[in-house]
């Protein structure tokens, strides 16, 4: 009977607590949002609790959604979540598609996942496996196409020698010498627009 009681105050207690941070504006919680998405802590309940802020996007401007699915993505990378992180980051860029902070985290995300294709390659090599092999190519074959026009949009926004030597290995390592050849006049094009730092708000 007790046991009951206690369950019945702590349900009430959760209702009306609940219902109290109801009662914050959209702009109050995307103010508190902008404090706990740079917190060390407790990562997985500030991300729910800004995913929660997004089910209120129509009182959000284009900027707030941006930078809040950025934030959500970053967390989630952080706490070694990588494939909400790319959901996240994937709709930040829809608000913002010259972020070349995104496009740079993307890219080695997708080289991250190509690392158990890459041994089972040699794995197959060392087999002779050609089954095998072809089935590890395929799979490290798509998430290069995946990283490369991340990796891309970075090298054109911020050029730097090692970013375009994994560029250039990359191609190599599938083949792909037109893309290749014609890399110079894309990274010219793609530097033209860059945004460095999300505006906020």
């Amino acid at each position: 009977m007790m046991n009951k009681k206690l369950i019945a105050l702590s349900l009430l207690l959760f209702t009306y607590l609940y219902s109290f941070s109801q009662l914050k504006t959209v702009a109050e919680r995307y103010q508190d949002a902008k404090h706990y998405r740079n917190a060390s802590e407790n990562r997985p309940k500030f991300i729910s609790l800004m995913v929660s802020l997004l089910s209120d996007s129509s009182q959000l401007s284009l900027k707030q959604i941006t930078n809040l699915n950025y934030h959500i993505g970053r967390m989630y990378e952080e706490i070694k979540e990588p494939d909400s992180a790319i959901v996240y980051y994937e709709k930040s860029l829809k608000g913002e598609p010259n972020y070349e902070v995104i496009h740079r985290a993307l890219a080695f995300i997708y080289l991250e996942k190509t690392k158990p294709f890459v041994v089972q390659l040699n794995l197959a090599k060392a087999n002779k496996d050609t089954i095998a092999n072809a089935r590890a190519y395929n799979g490290y074959k798509k998430l290069v196409l995946k990283a490369l026009p991340h990796l891309e949009k970075y090298q054109g926004c911020s050029p730097d020698d090692e970013t375009l030597s994994i560029i250039v290995n990359l191609y190599k390592s599938i083949k792909d010498t037109q893309s290749l050849a014609t890399l110079p006049d894309r990274l010219k094009v793609l530097g033209t627009n860059c945004v460095t730092l999300l505006d906020d708000e």
